[in-house]
Parts: structure tokens; sequence; C-alpha cells
């Protein structure tokens, strides 16, 4: 895994637990920037990115990394290791049935990320045309000749956002949190959302269906009040 983390809700009580007692092994540690830069490594074919980030830090010691001296200066530089992912997913926004896809919002690392992995599969909102891609080539994240399967997966994003078309589902978020924090619970949410629903579409029904649905669209939109459980008064 890559992070244990849910942004400003904090860490993941299941991944930090899991962690704890042993039951996921840490093979190693490195900083966000750090596992970024090695995904761009990656995808420039090179073995390594110098830098001076985790210098003197804790996470470089539990890291892949090299520590070496820089010829020119003679000063300590971080040699951060190249990654390869076997398999990585994508949720994008729109994407032709060829695999150029279209991110909106913040890309992160998936432009790297896409071209380091050696198997890409792309979750779509919507299959589109292949001459609206090429009404707009600059608008391609994620070109084809990188993308090995695409699966049209309406609101696949969810419970996370899909920039400027649906928000977080943050009930259901809090829902996970609040279970997550006991294995029986953990189960539990497992057992409802993940192993007791045939297929996708079912799952969007037992989480709200089309009314959820499109109150999220309306709260990304800014037409709604935004409901989650730390807003409610104590």
């Amino acid at each position: 895994a890559y992070a244990f983390g849910h942004e400003l809700r904090g860490l993941s009580p299941a991944g930090r637990r899991a962690v704890e007692t042993g039951q996921c092994k840490v093979v190693a540690e490195i900083s966000n920037a750090g596992y970024q830069w090695r995904f761009l490594a990656g995808m420039m074919g090179v073995p390594f990115i110098p830098s001076r980030n985790m210098l003197g830090t804790d996470t470089l010691k539990k890291s892949a990394c090299k520590v070496v001296k820089d010829p020119w200066s003679g000063k300590p530089v971080c040699l951060i290791p190249a990654a390869y992912p076997d398999v990585a997913m994508f949720h994008v926004p729109r994407c032709d049935i060829y695999g150029n896809a279209q991110i909106d919002g913040i890309l992160i690392e998936d432009f790297e990320l896409a071209r380091a992995a050696r198997r890409v599969i792309i979750t779509t909102e919507e299959i589109i045309d292949n001459e609206v891609i090429r009404a707009k080539p600059y608008r391609t994240a994620i070109p084809f000749f990188v993308v090995d399967a695409v699966c049209e997966v309406p609101y696949g994003a969810h419970p996370t956002q899909m920039p400027y078309l649906y928000f977080f589902d943050e009930e259901h978020i809090g829902e996970w949190l609040g279970l997550s924090r006991t294995p029986e619970g953990t189960k539990e949410y497992l057992d409802k959302y993940v192993f007791g629903v045939k297929d996708f579409e079912e799952y969007l029904e037992l989480v709200g269906g089309i009314k959820k649905l499109n109150y999220l669209k309306r709260v990304e939109q800014f037409r709604e009040p935004m409901r989650a459980p730390w807003l409610k008064k104590k």
C-alpha cells in the first residue's frame, strides 16, 4: 500500500491496526514526495532520482534510498530508487475505447504512475468518442499506448470525489471510519458493502442510490450544504 490516510479525516484505523499487529508488513518507508519521485524515475527509465528530500530523517533510515556524495559539491545527496508497480488503476471522468483518458482536477502522480506501471487499468465515468479526444489532445493525461483495459463505471470514485461531478460521501466515509475502529466493525462493513453485494450497481443502491448520488452532485456544485459526521453539533 502507498499510505494509510484519509486526508483531513486522519489515519485509517484499520490500516494502522494492521501494521501495529503485524498483519501488514511494512517493508520500507518513504516521504510522500519521495514516492512520487520513484514513479518519475520509473517513467523516465532511470534507476533513481537524486534529491535532498529526507536527509537527516528517520524515514530515510527505513527507506530503500541510498545516500552518496555529490561529485560536484561534495555534499550528501539522496538517491530515490525507481518504482515499477505491477498494476495501476485510475478512475477518470472520461476516456475513449482505446484508453485515451482525460483527468479533471489535480493530477498528483497520475501522469508518472501511468507510465511507470507494467499494466494500467482505466475505469471511467463515461466512454466518449475518439473524436472528442482528438479535438482537444492536450487534455489527454493518460495515452492509449500505456493502457491495457478500459471499463465504464459511472460513480466509480464513490465514496470519494470526482472533481466537478460529485463530492465525497462524507456520511459513508464516516460510517467506515467508525466501524473500522475494531476488527468486528471492519468485518461488518466488508460483509455489507463489499462481499454482500453482487456488483457495483447493487453497492450504489445500498449506499443510497440515485437520491444520494444526486445529492453528492449538488454538493459538488455548491447547491446544497455538505452533511458530515463532524459537522453535527454535540
